[in-house]
């Protein structure tokens, strides 16, 4: 991941490691808060979570993990801590083809359940956990959809120059390019 102040909109080092220690803390309080929402507004609509649901928080939960792993990279990086960075990236290789896997599990699981039983409470969480899924594995694994939150990607973004190559994605082929 790029680890220069510039790739931020002109950060300094203590903003940019202000910014990338809060969203890596961000995504890893995400594993246990999102799913935890969904199951306290299933409690409120008096349903509950049935496999597709638990499989969509499932993928949810890891891809909110890899994500949060992607951002201690980046500070891995601008800290100079190779080591850790490596640890990271060979995790995050790792975890790729499990990930996907689950979100096409819970994919079939959630079309099953739209099938079977329409739009209850829980079909509708398991289809957001779903989608929600398979938006982080493409923001983090291909293209960077998350754009909001550094002038320079968004300029990119209105300018018409298109999304850019996911920075994790970007280090795994590296990484894997590296290890043949």
């Amino acid at each position: 991941m790029d680890s220069q102040p510039s790739s931020f909109a002109g950060r300094n080092r203590a903003g940019l490691r202000k910014h990338l220690t809060s969203y890596w803390q961000m995504e890893a309080a995400n594993v246990v808060v999102v799913p935890l929402f969904g199951v306290m507004v299933l409690a409120e609509f008096k349903d509950a979570p049935d496999l597709a649901t638990w499989l969509g928080m499932a993928a949810c939960a890891l891809l909110l993990v890899i994500g949060a792993a992607a951002w201690r990279l980046a500070l891995a990086g601008l800290d100079g801590n190779d080591r850790l960075a490596q640890r990271l990236i060979a995790a995050c290789a790792h975890a790729q083809g499990p990930s996907l896997l689950l979100v096409i599990a819970a994919s079939a699981a959630t079309l099953l359940a739209i099938a079977g039983q329409g739009w209850p409470p829980r079909t509708i969480a398991a289809t957001g956990y779903t989608v929600l899924a398979w938006l982080e594995y493409v923001n983090y694994y291909h293209v960077q959809l998350q754009n909001f939150d550094s002038a320079i990607d968004f300029k990119r973004l209105i300018s018409g120059r298109g999304l850019r190559q996911a920075h994790l994605g970007r280090a795994v082929r590296q990484w894997r390019a590296a290890r043949r």
